[in-house]
């Protein structure tokens, strides 16, 4: 059985979630809270696996909240139910260390594979947060590439670095001194801002600059 608490300060929002969870068998509701003060009075005492959670509460913030409670209960899973699809704030409350972030317009089986996912200690997103989530990340990417300019030797130079091969093999390969090889590599260093070999291949796959 499932444990559950629910923080939010919407009655018609609770009440959908108590009606919705009391068909689950495997699902119990063991408190239900609509301010940030009645719940951080009374949470330390419950015995609860999950926590839905609102993102804004008349009397606080539901990264406060989620913030204070893992730092005391590492264990329990929380699952952000909110109306918010703004990036910065799905971001943050994920970064917290949330793991389910669902939008109120889920229905009734998104809900309860969304507990179940947060109980099991496994991130859940609704469609609409993941997209978003992967559109950035994309975008980021795409930037990141566009800002790093490399010549047509550099890329040649990058792209035996991350074959693994060494300075003399790519000075073989490429027809030039070895002292030319070290002179790009230090250019690469430079301009991807990483301070060893390591740290240019990461970049280089991170940012789609060699395949």
């Amino acid at each position: 059985m499932i444990k559950i608490v629910i923080l939010d300060d919407h009655p018609i929002v609770t009440n959908g979630l108590s009606n919705a969870l009391a068909v689950n068998k495997n699902m119990a509701i063991v408190a239900k809270y609509s301010t940030c003060n009645d719940f951080m009075m009374a949470y330390k005492g419950l015995d609860f696996d999950v926590l839905i959670l609102d993102m804004q509460l008349s009397d606080g913030t539901g990264y406060d909240v989620a913030r204070q409670v893992l730092a005391a209960r590492p264990a329990v899973g929380i699952l952000v139910f909110s109306s918010s699809d703004i990036l910065y704030q799905m971001k943050k409350m994920l970064e917290t260390g949330c793991l389910g972030y669902l939008l109120k317009n889920a229905d009734n089986e998104m809900l309860y594979h969304a507990i179940e996912q947060v109980y099991k200690g496994r991130q859940v997103l609704s469609p609409e947060v993941e997209k978003a989530l992967l559109e950035e990340t994309f975008t980021e990417k795409n930037n990141k590439k566009n800002k790093i300019l490399l010549t047509r030797r550099e890329q040649e130079v990058l792209q035996l670095i991350v074959k693994e091969f060494t300075t003399q093999e790519i000075a073989s390969e490429l027809f030039l001194s070895v002292s030319a090889v070290e002179f790009h590599r230090t250019n690469l260093l430079q301009k991807l801002g990483v301070k060893n070999v390591a740290g240019l291949v990461r970049v280089a796959l991170e940012t789609g600059l060699v395949q």
